[in-house]
C-alpha cells in the first residue's frame, strides 16, 4: 500500500514540475499585466545645498548656475509610483559642497521618501550641479513693508514696523549682491481688525523688478543689524491699525485781499469731503472739519481764482494721520471773486421753464441740479433778492434734432437787479428707444 503512494507521488516528476513552472509563468503574466512596470517624470524638483561650510571656511561663497531644479526619471510598479505626489515633494536631491569636484561641479545625490523606490530605479537630469565660487561681499539694505489685504471694515493700516529692525545684512557671492534693488516684508492684513504681530518671509527684488529664485537664494544669507542670522529668511511685523473717519468737510482759507470794489464770495473744493485714517488721538486733534494749512492768494484778484493744492503738505504735518488708501491727495479750489453788490443765487432746475420741448426725445441736462446765476445790485437800496425772485426760462426748440447744445437761459429779474454774467445751461439730445408692443 505505502509503495503504491510513494510511486503515485514520485512518478512523473518532470511533468509536475513543468506544470509548476507553467503556473509560476502564468502567474508572472497576470501580475504584470494588472500592475506593470512604468517609468514616469517627475519635473522641477529642487536641489538643496548642503555643507557650505566647506567653501565658507576658505572665504568662498558659492552662486549655483541654472534653475536649480532637477527631472527625475523613476522608473517602477505602475502601484508604487501612484503613491508618490506628482509634484516630486517625496524625493529630495542634494548637492553637497564636500564633494566639489576640481571642474566646480558637485554630484547630486537623491532619496525618496517611499522605501520600495532604490536608487538604481532613479535617473537625475542634470546628474550634478554647476557652481562658481566668489568672493564674499557683505551689504546692509533697508527693508520696507508691504500690507496685502485689505483690513475689517473701518480700518487702515497705519504703521508697520520690522521687529528686528529696518536694516537687513545680506552676505553673499558679488554677481547676486550688484543686482539687489529692494528687500520687502510682506504681510496679509486681509480681515485684520485689531493691532498685531504677523510673521513676514523677507522677499528680495533685482533690478529688473524679479524676485530672487529659491536657489539664489541659498547663496545669501541674512542676518538684523545686530548680527543674529534671520532664520528661513523670517522677521517679524508689528502692524498698528487706523480708524477711518469719512465724510471729512475741507476748508480753505485764503490770503491777501481782492481788488479795491471786490470781494471773496465762496470758496468751493472738489471734491468738498475726504476719508482719513488715523490714530484716536490723531483724529481728536483734527476735529470736524479738515484745515487746508495752504491758502489761496487772492491779492489783487477782480475774477475767481482756481488753483490746485495737495494735501500732503498739510498731512505730513498731522502726526498720526493719513489719507485712506488710494486717495488723490490733490484737492481742485475754486475761490469766487464779485464785486461789491453782486450775489450769487443757486436755482434749482425745477424752477425753470422750459418750453418747445420737443417730443420722443430724452433730453439731458448739464448741471443735473441747480444752475448758479450772478447778478449786481444796482444801488445800495436794492431789496434783498431770494431765489424765488428771479425767473428762468429755456428753449428746447433745437434740441427736436439729436446733438449736444449749449443754451442761453433768459433770465428775468426784479428792479434794482441787473446780470453779472450770462446764464448756460447744456443739453445733450437723443432719440427715445423704440418700445415693443405690450410694454
Amino acid at each position: 500500500m505505502g509503495h503504491r503512494i510513494r510511486k503515485a507521488l514520485l512518478g512523473n516528476l518532470w511533468i509536475k514540475f513543468l506544470s509548476l513552472l507553467i503556473a509560476i509563468g502564468i502567474w508572472l503574466m497576470v501580475s504584470n499585466a494588472n500592475n506593470p512596470t512604468r517609468t514616469t517624470l517627475f519635473m522641477n524638483v529642487p536641489i538643496t545645498i548642503v555643507n557650505q561650510d566647506a567653501v565658507a571656511d576658505i572665504g568662498k561663497v558659492i552662486e549655483a548656475q541654472g534653475s536649480g531644479t532637477v527631472t527625475l526619471r523613476v522608473t517602477e510598479k505602475r502601484s508604487v509610483l501612484e503613491q508618490l505626489n506628482r509634484t516630486g515633494s517625496d524625493f529630495h536631491v542634494e548637492a553637497d559642497m564636500n564633494n566639489i569636484t576640481e571642474m566646480s561641479t558637485v554630484p547630486l545625490t537623491v532619496t525618496c521618501d517611499n522605501p520600495v523606490i532604490t536608487w538604481d530605479e532613479i535617473e537625475i537630469s542634470p546628474p550634478s550641479l554647476k557652481v562658481t565660487l566668489e568672493d564674499k561681499v557683505e551689504q546692509t539694505f533697508v527693508a520696507s513693508v508691504s500690507a496685502e489685504g485689505v483690513p475689517g471694515s473701518g480700518y487702515e493700516v497705519g504703521t508697520s514696523t520690522i521687529v528686528q529692525g529696518k536694516n537687513i545684512v545680506i552676505a553673499g557671492p558679488g554677481s547676486l549682491m550688484h543686482i539687489i534693488n529692494q528687500v520687502v516684508a510682506p504681510v496679509n492684513v486681509d480681515g485684520l481688525q485689531e493691532d498685531k504681530t504677523l510673521q513676514s518671509t523677507l522677499k528680495i527684488y533685482d533690478k529688473n523688478g524679479d524676485t530672487f529664485t529659491d536657489a539664489q537664494f541659498a547663496s545669501l544669507e541674512l542676518k538684523d543689524e545686530k548680527g543674529n542670522v534671520l532664520t528661513g529668511h523670517m522677521v517679524d511685523v508689528v502692524v498698528d491699525l487706523w480708524r477711518i473717519r469719512t465724510d471729512v468737510p475741507i476748508r480753505v482759507k485764503t490770503t491777501g485781499s481782492p481788488a479795491w470794489g471786490y470781494r471773496v464770495s465762496g470758496i468751493t473744493t472738489i471734491p468738498e469731503r475726504i476719508s482719513v485714517a488715523g490714530t484716536e488721538e490723531a483724529l481728536e486733534a483734527l476735529g470736524a472739519v479738515f484745515d487746508v494749512a495752504d491758502p489761496v492768494d487772492v491779492n489783487g484778484a477782480t475774477q475767481d481764482v482756481t488753483t490746485e493744492i495737495d494735501l500732503t503738505g498739510t498731512l505730513s504735518a498731522m502726526n498720526g494721520l493719513k489719507l485712506i488708501t488710494d486717495a488723490d491727495p490733490s484737492v481742485q479750489v475754486e475761490v469766487a471773486i464779485e464785486a461789491n453788490g453782486d450775489v450769487t443765487l443757486p436755482i434749482p432746475l425745477s424752477a425753470i421753464s422750459f418750453t418747445n420741448k420737443p417730443e420722443k426725445m430724452d433730453l439731458i441736462f448739464t448741471p443735473a441740479d441747480e444752475v448758479s446765476v450772478k447778478v449786481h445790485a444796482l444801488s445800495e437800496e436794492a431789496k434783498k433778492l431770494s431765489a424765488e425772485a428771479i425767473g428762468l426760462s429755456v428753449d428746447l426748440s433745437v434740441c427736436a434734432a439729436e446733438g449736444s447744445y449749449e443754451l442761453p437761459v433768459q433770465v428775468t429779474l426784479p428792479e434794482g437787479y441787473e446780470l453779472a454774467s450770462e446764464v448756460t445751461l447744456t443739453v445733450v439730445s437723443s432719440k427715445q428707444a423704440a418700445q415693443t408692443e405690450g410694454n
